[in-house]
């Protein structure tokens, strides 16, 4: 196999990340966190990657719920 071969093309990528996800985010969490987002991810049925990511929307919806009600 060659480098060419290799390569990634354009015309045939893809992204498991939903349409107009481009932006990644790291962040660090404790060993607990990391077990505890696992068991959420497989009741979920979901990658732990997709269920941290639903685990942020809801909470940030919960916050602007939150500061809605607090205006």
């Amino acid at each position: 196999m060659n480098t060419a071969e290799t390569i990634r093309n354009t015309a045939t990528a893809y992204s498991r990340s939903p349409n107009g996800c481009s932006k990644q985010v790291m962040t660090q969490i404790t060993p607990d966190e990391r077990e505890k987002l696992k068991e959420i991810a497989e009741l979920e049925m979901r990658s732990v990657s997709s269920t941290l990511r639903m685990l942020m929307l809801r909470g940030m919806q919960g916050y602007e719920d939150d500061t809605l009600a607090a205006s």
